[in-house]
């Protein structure tokens, strides 16, 4: 069984990961989590692991994932 990607690109605005629209960065976004989970249940915890849980669109258009809540970017941007 083939699992594929998201597709995506380096963005200018500092070299992340970018998708092009909100719908493949949320797509992203669940298979990151998924991810980050199996990778926790293998290893018998999560704790301490990166988790992406949202996604944001840039000052260029693309669309980044974040492990930044958004009650913190907020609070970070007052």
């Amino acid at each position: 069984m083939s699992v594929k990607s998201a597709e995506f690109r380096t963005c200018r605005c500092g070299g992340k990961r970018a998708y092009e629209d909100e719908r493949t960065a949320e797509k992203a976004l669940g298979r990151a989590q998924a991810m980050r989970h199996r990778v926790g249940d293998r290893k018998g915890t999560r704790r301490g692991l990166y988790r992406e849980n949202r996604h944001y669109q840039c000052v260029y258009g693309m669309w980044h994932l974040t492990a930044q809540s958004r009650a913190e970017y907020l609070g970070a941007a007052a």
